[in-house]
């Protein structure tokens, strides 16, 4: 069984990390270059696993108007403020060069569980579907489930 699990912060998943495998994990790189990833091998509902421990840095996503709605200057170019209530929005990576949607996917890609390790409040509760939302389709299995894996 692997599981992987993913905390908010980088800081929280080291501590995580070392906390489950009594120190005896190992980190390596992630290949986007800004996450680290800590491995060890320990028990999970009473079988061996192997873990997987990384972060996001916050919110992966982030909503915006599409380019012809983000003119504010000059003037004479602006758009009318009350246009912006009924244009349609992007969901876009707040970080691109982080690639963090790819990197959790690539990391999901052997993993039968999903572990996460967010803040107990509303923007803990959005970065946990975007989580989802970027592993679902690579997790192995590719099953949706509820108290087994996703």
């Amino acid at each position: 069984m692997n599981v992987l699990m993913v905390a908010e912060k980088p800081i929280v998943a080291e501590e995580i990390a070392n906390i489950l495998s009594d120190g005896k994990c190992h980190t390596r790189r992630g290949w986007n270059g800004a996450c680290s990833v800590l491995e060890y091998t320990a028990n999970f509902r009473g079988k061996p696993a192997n873990f997987r421990v990384t972060s996001t840095f916050g919110h992966m996503m982030c909503l915006d108007f599409p380019e012809p709605y983000q003119r504010g200057f000059p003037p004479e170019d602006c758009v009318d403020p009350a246009d912006l209530f009924l244009c349609p929005i992007e969901q876009k990576e707040t970080e691109p060069d982080r690639n963090m949607r790819d990197f959790l996917a690539s990391e999901a890609k052997i993993c039968d569980i999903l572990v996460l390790w967010l803040d107990c409040d509303k923007e803990g509760e959005n970065i946990c579907f975007e989580v989802v939302d970027a592993v679902r389709q690579a997790m192995h299995g590719n099953e949706t489930e509820t108290d087994d894996g996703l």
